[in-house]
């Protein structure tokens, strides 16, 4: 089930809902992302179903500088610094093979290509439309390429079969809010590095819609419409 992209140094391990361990680490790393820690528990079920295809990111023992970089990572967010065991027995609603050994690991990030969505512009696997969410990469390890890698990987597996996707899309917060700093210091999330909606367009992703579709409550408790974009790329 792993995927190795030949340039980007990354492998994809499948979460576990059933492990106590792997839940807390995906809590864990969506508090240090800023948005849907309180979506995982809803997430077990949809991972169980096989609707959803949470896969962690994971540094290759193939890259070079992979010990620096976990290092980092662990620096910035010590209650990670425990390795999981990869112990997911299915994968997208199937059965999966574990092997004799089971390896562990520490993730820097996680990425769902998913086959359901409550908006069905989003995923529809009779028209080879899947969707790619809940996307994190260690905020100690932004901005290196990693998150070209995930991507590079995630895709790579949507087009191999048995999913044969011929469209990927997704959903992103939308290139003029990442203008605005003050908002971001008082939501008391990190201003990113990157504006989500410009480098998805660089990797062939186009506009199709838009709405305000992350409701976010900041610090004083004033809730934020924070205006969002729907992407999609073909892939066939």
């Amino acid at each position: 089930m792993e995927h190795i992209s030949e340039t980007s140094k990354v492998v994809l391990i499948p979460w576990d809902p059933n492990s106590s361990e792997h839940r807390e680490r995906l809590y864990e790393q969506r508090i240090a992302c800023g948005w849907k820690a309180d979506m995982v528990e809803k997430w077990l079920g949809l991972q169980r179903d096989g609707k959803m295809a949470i896969q962690w990111v994971v540094l290759s023992d193939h890259d070079p500088a992979r010990d620096s970089k976990l290092a980092l990572h662990i620096s910035q967010f010590p209650a990670e610094k425990e390795s999981i065991l990869d112990s997911a027995t299915t994968f997208g609603g199937m059965p999966r093979m574990l092997p004799n050994s089971p390896s562990s690991f520490i993730p820097i990030g996680h990425i769902s290509l998913d086959s359901e969505n409550p908006d069905p512009s989003l995923a529809d696997p009779s028209q080879g439309l899947y969707c790619i969410t809940t996307f994190y990469i260690s905020r100690a390890l932004q901005g290196i390429g990693l998150g070209r890698a995930a991507m590079d990987a995630v895709e790579g597996r949507a087009m191999q079969e048995p999913l044969c996707a011929k469209t990927l899309a997704l959903d992103t917060i939308a290139r003029e809010f990442y203008l605005d700093k003050e908002a971001w210091k008082a939501l008391g999330i990190p201003f990113p590095k990157v504006n989500n909606q410009d480098w998805y367009e660089r990797r062939g992703y186009k506009v199709y819609k838009r709405e305000y579709s992350y409701p976010q409550k900041d610090l004083s408790g004033k809730m934020w419409r924070i205006p969002s974009v729907f992407m999609k790329k073909s892939v066939m």
